[in-house]
């Protein structure tokens, strides 16, 4: 295959449309059946969407897809990070950490975090495991009304941004080569 067909059928990364959320919430859900993430109705997704960032296929089908969600101007938290099954193994959750990573980073965020059940992506990532008690914004806005609360296995993971130029060029570097294996 030539490399324009190649660049012509990899995925492709940028902010969520309107049109693109129920196919959001339908992956997003999918994995919340399972017990894997927080459900999120698709009238929430709605209202956020423009936090989210979609990877599309070579149909403009969505693959993956994450937001980020702004606490106070030196805080946000990665939501709603999906993969379709059949698109995993190849980069792509990385690719929509990064891209969030990127966001907070160009907004002057200086510490990102999310909660999750695996937390070796993130790790991977630059990101390190903290106490949930060191996030009382998650607490207070989203913990300490959710119904599995007092099971609640999911693990805090915290980065801290760095700053400078060479940071921004590697991460954009690492995200063109996962998108055009």
């Amino acid at each position: 295959m030539s490399g324009r067909a190649e660049v012509a059928l990899a995925p492709a990364l940028r902010a969520a449309e309107l049109g693109q959320v129920e196919e959001m919430a339908e992956m997003i859900n999918g994995y919340a059946a399972r017990g894997l993430m927080l459900p999120k109705s698709t009238a929430e997704l709605y209202r956020l969407f423009r936090e989210f960032v979609v990877v599309t296929g070579p149909e403009g089908e969505v693959v993956a897809c994450g937001g980020l969600r702004v606490y106070r101007p030196d805080l946000a938290e990665i939501v709603g990070l999906a993969v379709r099954e059949a698109w995993q193994g190849r980069g792509l959750g990385s690719a929509v950490v990064d891209r969030l990573v990127e966001d907070a980073r160009g907004l002057g965020i200086g510490q990102v975090f999310a909660m999750t059940l695996t937390e070796a992506l993130f790790h991977r990532r630059g990101f390190h495991t903290v106490p949930r008690e060191r996030l009382p914004e998650k607490i207070h806005a989203d913990c300490r009304s959710c119904p599995r609360r007092p099971g609640c296995r999911e693990i805090a993971v915290l980065r801290e941004l760095e700053s400078g130029a060479d940071a921004l060029h590697l991460l954009q570097g690492r995200r063109l080569r996962v998108l055009h294996r």
